[in-house]
C-alpha cells in the first residue's frame, strides 16, 4: 500500500521558532563569553591584578543573557499557538472532505483537541530544545577548543552518547507513546459515543454497564500513561545521571591535569570546568521534554494520515451541461471494507428523474454520496453540472430557530423568501401557528418537531439552495400516511424542473420517475422504466 503524502505540521510556527532558536544561542554563546571573563578574573584576583573592568564585563553579559532568557517562553509559545491554529483550521477542512468523513468522531474530536495540542507543544517546546541541545555544545566545544585543544578532544568522545542514548529511548517510546495516544482517542470516542446515545441507553437500561466499559477504558489509559512516565523517567536517569556526571566528571579531571601540567591557568581551569557543566544543560533539557516529544510525535503522525486522507472535491470538468449527472467507470472502496461501487456508468440528463434500486449494501448510499461529494472515487469520473443537494430519510435539524436552520440553505434570505420556501414545503401554517413565526424554536436535532414536520423544512431549506440535482433518500419512509402526503407535495414543488436522483427502499418511491437502475454487489446490473421495475419487485416480493 502506498504510503499517503507527506503533509508539513509545522510550517505556520516556523517565524517563531528560528526566533526562540536564535534567542537560544545567542544566550549560550553569552553564557559562554561570562564563562571566560570569569576565568580571566580569577586570574587577575590569583596575580593581584586590577580587575574592576572584569566584573563590568561579567554583569552587562548576564545581564543580556537574562533578557534572553525571558524571550524564550514568549517565542515558544507563539511557536505553538500559531501551529496550533493552523492545525485546527486544517483539521477541520479535512474531516468535511471526501475521505474523512466517516471517521469516528471522538477519534476526532481527540486528534483535533489534545492531538493538536501535543503537536503545539512538540514545535515550541521540544524542537527549540533537541535543536538547541544538539548544536549548543558545539559552540561550547569550539569555545572550550579556545582555552585547551586536548580537554575538548576528550569532551568530544563524550558528547555524542547521550544523542545515541536518547534515539534509542526514542525508538522504544514510539510504540508505547503510540499506544497512549490511540488508547486516549478510543477512550474520548466511547465517551462521546455514550453522550450522543444516552436516552438509547437509559431506554435500554445500559446506561450502568456502558459506564463500566469507560470506567476499563479509562483504567487502560491509565496504564499506558504509567508506561510512559516510566520510560520517561528512564530518559531522565540517563540524562541527569550518566551524562551528568561522565561529562562534568571528564571536565574537572582534564582541567585538573592539565593545570597540574602547567598547560592551562586556573582560571582557565575554572572556565573549563564551568563549560563543563553549560554542556550538560542543554542536552538535560531535551531529556526533560522527552515526554512531550514522545506524545507529540505520536500525535503528529496521527494529524498527519488524518490530513493526508482529507481531498478537496473534484469539480465537474469544463462544460458539463448544468442539471446533468453522469458517471464514467467510477469504483470506490471504504478503507478495510469491500468494494462498495465497481466499475458504475449511466448518465442522468437534465431534467430527468432516476431512481436507484437494489438490496442493503449494493451501493445505493456510496452513489449518492459520491453525487454530492461526500466521497471522491477511487478511480473513473463522477460529473455533476452544477450544486447538488440531499434530502435524507432523517434530516439533522440545529438547536435554534427555524430561521436560522432556513438559513444554512440560504444564508442571505430574506424573510419573504423563506416564507415563500415554507409555503412550498406545505410548512408555512404551522409556523405562523407557533407564535414565534420565523424565530420560532425547533429544539436540539428538531425534537420540537414531529418527524413529518423536520422533514418539510429540510425539504424548505433545499428549496433555499436551489440547486439544479436534487438527492432524495427515501424522505417518506419514517412518517405516518398524512404526513407523507404533505411531503410528497412539497418534494413535487422542490423537484419540479430538476434533476432527481432518488435513493429509493420501497416501491412506492419509483412511482413517477423516468428511469431504474438495478443496483447489486456495487454493480449496476441493468436499467428498466418504472412499470417493469415496479412488476419485477412485486414479482420478487
Amino acid at each position: 500500500m502506498a504510503r499517503p503524502p507527506r503533509v508539513s505540521l509545522y510550517g505556520a510556527g516556523r517565524t517563531h521558532l528560528r526566533l526562540s532558536l536564535t534567542a537560544n544561542w545567542v544566550r549560550v554563546l553569552l553564557g559562554a563569553g561570562t564563562v571566560l571573563v570569569i576565568g580571566r578574573l580569577v586570574d587577575r584576583l590569583a596575580a593581584g591584578e586590577v580587575y574592576a573592568d572584569l566584573v563590568v564585563w561579567a554583569a552587562v553579559l548576564l545581564g543580556l543573557r537574562a533578557l534572553l532568557t525571558g524571550v524564550l517562553p514568549p517565542a515558544a509559545n507563539g511557536a505553538a499557538v500559531a501551529v496550533e491554529r493552523d492545525l485546527r483550521r486544517r483539521v477541520v477542512t479535512a474531516i468535511v472532505s471526501p475521505g474523512a468523513w466517516w471517521r469516528r468522531t471522538g477519534s476526532v474530536v481527540g486528534k483535533a483537541t489534545e492531538g493538536v495540542e501535543a503537536v503545539g507543544s512538540l514545535a515550541g517546546t521540544f524542537f527549540p530544545q533537541l535543536i538547541g541541545g544538539m548544536s549548543s555544545p558545539l559552540f561550547l566545544g569550539l569555545v572550550v577548543a579556545i582555552i585547551d585543544l586536548p580537554t575538548a578532544l576528550a569532551l568530544v568522545v563524550i558528547l555524542p552518547v547521550i544523542p545515541a542514548l536518547l534515539r534509542l529511548l526514542e525508538r522504544r517510546f514510539a510504540s508505547v507513546s503510540a499506544r497512549y495516544r490511540e488508547t486516549a482517542d478510543q477512550l474520548a470516542a466511547r465517551f462521546l459515543d455514550g453522550i450522543q446515545g444516552l436516552r438509547t441507553l437509559k431506554a435500554l437500561d445500559r446506561a450502568d454497564s456502558y459506564g463500566l466499559e469507560i470506567a476499563t477504558e479509562a483504567e487502560r489509559l491509565r496504564v499506558e500513561t504509567m508506561k510512559l512516565l516510566a520510560v520517561n523517567q528512564l530518559a531522565l536517569l540517563a540524562v541527569d545521571t550518566l551524562f551528568t556526571v561522565g561529562t562534568v566528571g571528564t571536565a574537572a579531571a582534564m582541567a585538573g591535569w592539565r593545570l597540574s601540567g602547567g598547560a592551562i591557568t586556573v582560571g582557565e581551569a575554572v572556565a573549563i570546568v564551568l563549560l563543563g557543566v553549560m554542556l550538560i544543560e542543554p542536552l538535560s533539557q531535551i531529556g526533560r521534554y522527552f515526554y512531550v516529544g514522545a506524545i507529540g510525535r505520536a500525535a503528529a503522525g496521527q494529524i498527519r494520515e488524518l490530513l493526508a486522507t482529507g481531498r478537496e472535491p473534484v469539480s465537474a470538468p469544463s462544460g458539463t451541461e448544468t442539471g446533468v449527472v453522469e458517471f464514467d467507470r467510477v469504483e470506490f472502496a471504504y478503507p478495510e471494507g469491500a468494494r462498495a461501487v465497481d466499475d458504475v456508468t449511466f448518465r442522468v440528463e437534465a431534467g430527468q428523474k432516476v431512481a436507484v434500486v437494489g438490496p442493503s449494501g449494493a451501493g445505493k448510499s456510496t452513489i449518492a454520496h459520491l453525487v454530492l461529494g461526500l466521497l471522491h472515487p477511487d478511480s473513473g469520473r463522477v460529473s455533476v453540472g452544477g450544486r447538488p443537494v440531499l434530502v435524507p430519510q432523517r434530516p439533522f435539524l440545529f438547536h435554534g430557530s427555524v430561521a436560522d436552520n432556513l438559513r444554512l440553505g440560504g444564508p442571505e434570505a430574506t424573510d419573504a423568501e423563506m416564507w415563500a420556501a415554507l409555503e412550498g414545503a406545505d410548512l408555512a401554517e404551522l409556523v405562523r401557528k407557533r407564535g414565534g413565526g420565523l424565530e420560532s424554536p425547533v429544539g436540539e436535532r428538531g425534537l420540537q418537531l414531529s418527524g413529518g414536520e423536520a422533514q418539510r423544512l429540510a425539504i424548505a431549506r433545499a428549496l433555499l439552495v436551489d440547486a439544479p440535482v436534487i438527492v432524495l433518500d427515501e424522505p417518506t419512509s419514517n412518517v405516518d400516511l398524512e404526513s407523507e402526503a404533505r411531503i410528497r407535495r412539497a418534494l413535487d414543488h422542490l423537484t419540479r424542473s430538476r434533476t432527481v436522483i432518488v435513493i429509493a427502499h420501497r416501491r412506492s418511491t419509483i412511482a413517477g420517475v423516468d428511469r431504474v437502475l438495478f443496483l447489486d454487489g456495487g454493480r449496476l446490473r441493468r436499467e428498466a422504466d418504472p412499470q417493469q421495475a415496479i412488476t419485477e419487485l412485486t414479482g420478487e416480493s
